[in-house]
């Protein structure tokens, strides 16, 4: 038999039909399907058996209930696609694909596709609107995936339909998961043949993808909407894919770029205008300055020079003006806090916010102006707001408190991505649903959030280093993740205590400082004070590090344990590692160095029991391809190592 695609409806020796089955094109990984039943092997071992395909509309039985097979058409696919800000410079979208073309009982057609990558197998449902028929309600949808034997699962228990997705990963025997519980995805599953995770791609126009357990089935579960119904199209209808990521280690589903391949390309043209790069977060360290000492207010130009002279001075492309000490933002509002009121005018700048002048400064000292708003002051007028905002001045705009996925909160994201690429604003979402590749086909999406992040730290002491572990392996496998990063007072879990205002992040400085490397993240902030850096040891990493990335190989992985990843950018490499939990020594091979020698500046803990977290090392050292790199982690540490031939 040829490795790959092969043939369908194969008779065999007793005169049955064989089902259809596929190969990913390295051939370590196959589908066998028996609709509406399928399963899948990786490297012979069997991973899911048993996994159901489903989907309900209004006024019909399950689509899958007794459909015949009409046809089938098989195709292949080996391109490079670009990547413009992200792991890799260019991937190959290479998979063997398989269309089903099926009727129902009630005489409807419809098509599966299944795809396979060597890293991925992905399905999806079309179905064609019918002549008599206004619009498609989708009921239901029965995608199910049943695991083999008894891996572990990370999963986030998710409280209802309407959240930020900030939670908690918790490790259990698939066993011991809880049964009806929404959980979100991706879903991480750790066999001990492979690792993998369950997601989505290409989500427009349709309901988000959560799961639940019944029995020893992991259920598809779509976001509902007001009326009970999940989707509805006036339209033929296109799932978005439901995806199994695998790799033999866990690392593996950090290097892949399958989910932003199974997206469409850029829709919204020219993109030299876009910029990612690193950013101020004022917002995270409490709208200061420094201190310790009376601040000038957040919003007087005083200040907003001081951070502006910062950015410049330090190569920061982006400076944030967000919010003043009530956490009222910049545009008009008569009441306080985040949460829009009857006044809320995005349009309009508040009366103590000289943007103008502020705006003046920035062009004057090369940084451009990223701000922040509710997705709700937004909602009803995205076109005129996003016109308005160009005028102000404004760059970049974190959208926030989207925190639901159903089919209009989906489509009203998209609304957004459309109008801001129109005016030339990137965009960071926040209080929202984990990535699915629509990067690609909207290049001025820079970020989700989705995560339970560092802006914890300033009321909880939730964001542990083995919880950052355990997010690295669930949903940063979805896409990039920000985190509000670059904390610079780090503590030993004994030692930290809440406060708002200059926060303490736990860990060392060097599993901060990993973070840069490690996270997929092309727009980082840097979030603390401007005085926070002053002549401070591994500042110069987050000056210099790069936000994407032509090259990602992940060296060493456990999931919520460690993370070594190595990143190229043109002919400079960075690996950084981060760790949870004891101290490690680690042999990393470098044979992915060219046979020259490299000069390397490196950045590591200081391992001595009761040492300063905050204390890095940083010498200077000559590597070569044959030699291994001997690196010593604290507990709760890191490291970074800086590359050039």
């Amino acid at each position: 038999m040829v490795v790959g695609l092969f043939a369908l409806y194969l008779v065999s020796a007793n005169g049955r039909i064989a089902m259809p089955s596929l190969d990913s094109p390295d051939g370590r990984l196959h589908v066998e399907t028996d609709v509406p039943n399928w399963s899948m092997s990786y490297d012979g071992h069997d991973l899911f058996n048993g996994n159901k395909l489903g989907l309900i509309l209004k006024g019909e039985p399950d689509l899958l209930t007794g459909a015949k097979i009409i046809k089938t058409a098989t195709r292949k696919s080996d391109k490079v696609v670009k990547v413009l800000f992200g792991r890799a410079s260019e991937v190959a979208n290479r998979f063997n694909e398989l269309r089903l073309d099926l009727e129902s009982t009630q005489g409807r057609r419809f098509d599966i596709i299944f795809r396979c990558y060597d890293d991925a197998v992905a399905v999806r449902y079309e179905v064609t609107k019918l002549k008599t028929e206004a619009k498609i309600v989708v009921q239901n949808e029965g995608t199910t995936f049943r695991p083999v034997g008894e891996p572990t699962a990370y999963v986030q228990y998710l409280e209802s339909y309407k959240t930020s997705h900030e939670h908690a990963v918790e490790a259990a025997p698939f066993s011991k998961v809880k049964l009806r519980n929404l959980l979100d995805t991706p879903l991480t599953l750790q066999f001990p043949s492979a690792t993998v995770s369950i997601t989505e791609a290409a989500l427009r126009k349709y309901a988000g993808m959560g799961l639940h357990k019944s029995g020893d089935y992991l259920v598809s579960d779509l976001t509902p909407r007001s009326d009970g119904s999940k989707v509805v199209i006036d339209g033929n209808v296109t799932t978005p894919w439901r995806v199994i990521l695998v790799g033999d280690k866990p690392g593996k589903l950090l290097e892949s770029n399958t989910l932003y391949c199974l997206n469409e390309p850029n829709a919204i043209g020219d993109t030299r205008w876009i910029h990612p790069g690193k950013m101020t977060w004022p917002w995270w360290n409490g709208n200061v300055v420094s201190s310790g000492k009376p601040e000038p207010p957040i919003f007087s130009l005083e200040a907003q020079k001081i951070y502006i002279d910062f950015a410049a001075a330090n190569g920061i492309p982006y400076h944030s003006t967000i919010a003043n000490n009530t956490d009222t933002p910049w545009y008009h509002q008569d009441n306080q806090g985040v949460v829009p009121g009857p006044s809320t005018d995005v349009t309009r700048v508040r009366a103590d916010l000289d943007l103008k002048a502020i705006k003046q400064y920035a062009d004057s000292k090369g940084v451009k102006l990223w701000t922040w708003v509710h997705s709700g002051a937004l909602r009803g007028h995205v076109n005129e707001a996003f016109a308005a905002f160009e005028k102000l001045g404004w760059s970049g705009m974190m959208v926030d408190f989207f925190d639901h996925d159903d089919q209009e909160t989906v489509e009203f994201a998209e609304q957004i991505l459309t109008a801001a690429a129109k005016h030339h604003i990137l965009i960071h979402f926040h209080g929202i649903w984990k990535p699915t590749g629509l990067n690609r086909t909207f290049p001025n999406l820079m970020n989700h959030e989705g995560a339970l992040n560092q802006e914890y730290m300033k009321w909880s002491d939730r964001v542990t280093p083995s919880h950052t572990l355990n997010l690295l392996f669930t949903r940063m496998v979805a896409g990039p993740m920000d985190y509000h990063s670059g904390g610079f007072r780090a503590v030993r879990k004994e030692d930290f205590k809440i406060q708002f205002v200059a926060p303490l992040v736990e860990g060392t400085r060097s599993f901060m400082l990993a973070s840069y490397v490690c996270f997929d993240n092309p727009n980082p902030m840097i979030a603390d004070y401007p005085d926070a850096y002053k002549d401070q040891a591994g500042f110069d990493v987050l000056r210099s590090v790069p936000t994407y990335w032509d090259e990602t190989r992940v060296l060493r992985a456990e999931v919520g344990k460690l993370l070594v990843t190595a990143r190229r950018k043109g002919k400079e490499w960075w690996i950084a590692g981060m760790s949870a939990g004891v101290s490690r020594k680690l042999e990393l091979p470098l044979t992915f160095l060219t046979p020259v020698a490299h000069s390397a500046t490196m950045w590591f803990d200081v391992t001595t029991p009761g040492a300063d977290p905050n204390y890095i090392l940083v010498k200077d050292a000559k590597l070569f391809s044959r030699n291994n790199l001997a690196v010593e982690l604290a507990a709760d540490g890191g490291f970074v190592v800086h590359i050039k031939e």
